[in-house]
């Protein structure tokens, strides 16, 4: 069964003029996101799964290769887990 992400407990997302925002209210850890950032974030907090996310983005920039999107996205994912505001399930 594929991983999903989803937000730590403590941890709220708002979208903000040119990206969004990630901030813990427990620990302060605060990481700011591009626009592409955002839209992935936004699918993942409305419930995408990580597949489905790759297919949006291989839609949405179609000239990107599909193995980069796909590596890109999970280090980000991986690097949100590791700062403790996404949890891996």
């Amino acid at each position: 069964m594929p991983h999903t992400y989803h937000l730590a407990d403590d941890v709220r997302f708002t979208e903000v003029t040119h990206g969004g925002v990630l901030l813990s209210r427990r620990s302060g850890q605060y990481r700011q996101v591009n626009p592409s950032g955002t839209r992935i974030l936004r699918l993942l907090v409305d419930g995408e799964p990580v597949d489905g996310i790759v297919e949006h983005l291989q839609k949405r920039y179609p000239d990107v290769d599909a193995a980069q999107i796909t590596r890109d996205l999970h280090q980000l994912l991986d690097d949100l887990a590791a700062e403790g505001l996404l949890v891996r399930v």
